[in-house]
């Protein structure tokens, strides 16, 4: 079925795209909760009407998911869960657990918009993206513990492994750029301009020369 969007979603288009859905999605979905309208030639001439009233609204629903995103981006997720002692969970951790936890702090964000690849069946600390908006999506931290003390622990290592990372990268940069660089190009400026100006002593010499040897 061709419709035009009345809301932006990802992978799907942005507000007023005219594009192909199953029936079923529409029919079930985009049409009854009013996020898509049938393209014909009514609805077009309907959406010319109330486009800029759309547009205008999803550009606060923008401003209000960025808000949120810059502050949950940095709120570490902590779950407590039992586990064996190679770190297996008795159970798991889904997207919908995540969405329960974030409803609990009276934030709704329904499971589909927090991408995990799987449920997390180990203990661990993961990175798992949340989307707010077609526009909006931010990135942060769930760590999975038997307890407190350990979810701290692990968090403890993860930072202090990322540091020898950060490291790393570092001395690599610096082995393969030259710290003194600048000073580098410095010298080597220095260098062409002394050549330059040996090559023109040499040739005035060689000129001087020359002429002695005509007047002998």
């Amino acid at each position: 079925m061709e419709i035009i969007l009345l809301e932006s979603f990802d992978r799907l288009g942005k507000i007023g795209d005219t594009v192909n859905v199953k029936d079923g999605f529409a029919r079930n979905f985009l049409l009854p909760y009013k996020k898509a309208l049938r393209a014909n030639k009514a609805n077009k001439e309907y959406f010319e009407k109330i486009k800029k009233s759309l547009e205008e609204k999803n550009k606060e629903l923008v401003k209000e998911a960025e808000k949120l995103s810059k502050k949950l981006e940095n709120e570490e997720i902590i779950f407590i869960r039992q586990a064996s002692e190679t770190g297996q969970l008795y159970g798991s951790v889904s997207p919908k657990d995540v969405s329960n936890y974030y409803k609990k702090n009276g934030i709704v964000i329904p499971p589909s918009s927090i991408n995990l690849s799987s449920a997390i069946k180990n203990t661990g600390i993961y990175s798992i993206r949340v989307k707010l908006h077609a526009d909006v999506s931010f990135t942060t931290s769930l760590n999975v513990a038997v307890s407190e003390d350990s979810a701290h622990e692990q968090k403890k290592m993860k930072n202090s492994k990322n540091s020898d990372i950060k490291e790393k990268k570092k001395n690599d940069i610096e082995i393969r750029e030259p710290k003194n660089s600048e000073d580098d190009s410095k010298v080597n400026l220095k260098d062409k301009k002394e050549s330059e100006l040996d090559s023109v002593l040499e040739d005035e010499t060689n000129t001087t020369e020359n002429k002695d040897i005509e007047k002998k």
